[in-house]
């Protein structure tokens, strides 16, 4: 069959489908609206997608009603100005059931899509009393960029291959070159640490209701295909087209990529949904949807104590040591849903965490860092719950990265591990350094201990870190530390010193050993005595092993502590503070669209 053959049996098939899909093209839940109570019925949520053709539908249909079963939803499938009228029964709907306010979640790759733009026209007209307001599209959130790198992963040799991700939904060259430009960012973000030859990126263009120039869009994007392969060289590589859209697919047959694979140049692979070269029924794009929409939803809404669900992430070690962290934060435990990770930021087990917070009912989750520096497993926690993507991570380095024995130490994977995919939105807070609370709680303990303050000199000592770079950062903090405590009445000891460890390390810790030693005994020659605190989140450290034959008192850490309990609520409540955030910025209302439907606030990186 010839391009022009194809096109033509294409063109008529697709108005066929399209004819019988306008009668159903706003969908209804198909589920018990009595079952919602008065809280769910508030908020109407209007769940927009460009039509895809029949099985494309249907996929996404099938998804909608998984998140459909708690809310009061309704999905439409946008085609031309016709969709006015679906819209219409959606919204009344929606109201009829009480919705309160609308918030639209726009299942779109780009913002600039046309059809978009069509949805922010129609909603405009409608001029409703109640407000509206729309979460992110879809590729704007780290689910699109964590769906694209699945594909990635499935590519053996990533050094010796050139991609081409083909997205779809142009209309002319003003609205490919905004799309493309949203491409190739998701892309980007996605395959960072596969170490891909090239990157290009492709955009087929939508069908019109006049279709005359059908043929010259399909020419035109058969010469990019071959540009894009021709202009990567060979040099022993090979050349991956991966298709990356919601575009049609009116059923097997019939659909973008399967036209997409007619007009690739000899030799030249081509990745099918499902993860292979052989086409699969699932489309991966849609797999994660149910997932998504209820992350967006769930973001979008104000939180009641009773939603918030709190992982309390710390080092962990033997069994009484992980219980004196759970009696610690007891008080906690009627205001929030709590699950304790006792690891070093290990993924696996963080993600069992959340799963049981929304086994839990959870909406939303904080995961509280519970480490003597803000920056310890920060970095890692903010990329596998998508932050890297979506939030501002900061650049810092993590002082814990040195440890023998820590969080990724080992053969580095050979490519970047899958991000968590979850149904709740997370911020992740945290680091005992920087808190007034910590230190008054240690000097609190230096007093409990101390006979004869004016004598008695406080040692604050840390566990450390193999890096000469990062332990530095270590007894900075310490520092800081101390000049708190003498701030908040430490003045009344003879002197606050501080050191680490080192422990982990044999060949850095014994310098720093009697670099301490010599700090006890220079206590008893001041004529006072040593007074040892660990600068620790709970319990103690090696003190009496590496202090053996000394005098001193010895301290414990944090928690159990008033003031720890009082930290963990204050970090939980800095998090419910940025979701309270995201929702005033990182939304916009149908009223504040006076010049662009697509303010720069939308853009999560």
């Amino acid at each position: 069959m010839n391009t022009q053959e194809y096109m033509s049996r294409f063109k008529r098939f697709y108005w066929i489908t399209l004819t019988a899909l306008l009668v159903a093209a706003s969908i209804r839940p198909g589920f018990a609206d009595e079952a919602l109570s008065r809280r769910d019925r508030q908020t109407g949520f209007l769940v927009v997608a460009e039509d895809r053709g029949f099985i494309g539908n249907e996929e996404i249909i099938d998804e909608f009603q998984l998140f459909a079963k708690t809310r009061n939803a309704s999905l439409i499938f946008v085609t031309d100005e016709r969709t006015g009228k679906y819209l219409r029964n959606s919204l009344d709907r929606l109201l009829k059931k009480g919705a309160e306010r609308i918030v639209v979640i726009p299942l779109f790759i780009s913002a600039a899509a046309p059809r978009y733009e069509l949805v922010h026209q129609l909603l405009e007209r409608e001029k409703l009393d109640v407000p509206v307001s729309y979460t992110r599209p879809y590729g704007e959130s780290y689910f699109a960029v964590e769906d694209l790198a699945d594909k990635f992963r499935t590519i053996p040799q990533p050094a010796d291959t050139n991609l081409i991700v083909v997205g779809y939904g142009a209309v002319d060259s003003d609205s490919e070159r905004k799309m493309q430009a949203d491409w190739k960012r998701i892309a980007e973000k996605a395959a960072a640490g596969f170490g891909f030859a090239s990157i290009n990126i492709l955009i087929g263009h939508d069908k019109k209701k006049k279709d005359d120039d059908a043929v010259a869009r399909t020419e035109k994007l058969t010469r990019e295909l071959a540009d894009a392969v021709n202009g990567d060289g060979d040099g022993g590589r090979k050349t991956v087209v991966i298709p990356f859209h919601l575009g049609p697919k009116l059923d097997s047959m019939m659909s973008f990529d399967a036209r997409l694979q007619q007009l690739l140049p000899p030799g030249t692979k081509f990745l099918a949904d499902g993860g292979s070269e052989v086409r699969a029924d699932a489309n991966s794009a849609t797999i994660n949807l149910a997932t998504w929409l209820q992350r967006e939803a769930n973001q979008s809404q104000p939180l009641a104590r009773e939603d918030v669900g709190v992982v309390i992430l710390s080092h962990g070690s033997d069994f009484n040591w992980n219980e004196t962290m759970r009696e610690a934060v007891q008080p906690l435990m009627k205001q929030y849903k709590i699950e304790f990770v006792f690891s070093m930021a290990d993924q696996p087990t963080i993600e069992r965490a959340l799963r049981k917070l929304e086994q839990r009912g959870a909406k939303a989750a904080v995961i509280v860092r519970v480490f003597a520096m803000e920056s310890s497993f920060r970095k890692p926690v903010e990329r596998m719950i998508g932050l890297d993507i979506e939030g501002v991570a900061q650049d810092t380095a993590d002082v814990h990265a040195g440890y023998g024995h820590s969080h990724g130490h080992g053969a580095a994977p050979s490519v970047p591990a899958p991000r968590i995919r979850t149904s709740l939105p997370i911020q992740t807070v945290g680091g005992l350094g920087a808190s007034p609370l910590f230190a008054a709680a240690l000097l609190e303990r230096a007093r409990t201990l101390s006979k004869n303050p004016a004598r008695d000199t406080v040692i604050l000592i840390a566990h450390g870190s193999g890096s000469d770079h990062q332990n530095e950062l270590w007894t900075q903090a310490l520092e800081d530390m101390a000049e708190q405590m003498r701030k908040s009445g430490g003045k009344e000891f003879h002197a606050i010193r501080v050191a680490t460890w080192r422990e982990d390390w044999p060949d850095k810790r014994a310098p720093w050993v009697d670099k301490i030693r010599a700090m006890v005994e220079d206590a008893k020659t001041e004529g006072g005595k040593a007074i040892v605190i660990p600068a620790r989140t709970t319990g103690q450290g090696p003190e009496d092993k590496f202090l053996s034959g000394l005098e001193y008192d010895l301290g414990s850490g944090f928690a159990p502590h008033p003031m720890f309990v009082q930290w963990v609520d204050e970090q939980v409540r800095v998090g419910l503070a940025r979701f309270a955030d995201i929702r005033r910025t990182g939304m916009t209302t149908v009223e504040a669209k006076s010049h662009s439907p697509y303010p720069e606030k939308w853009l999560w990186w």
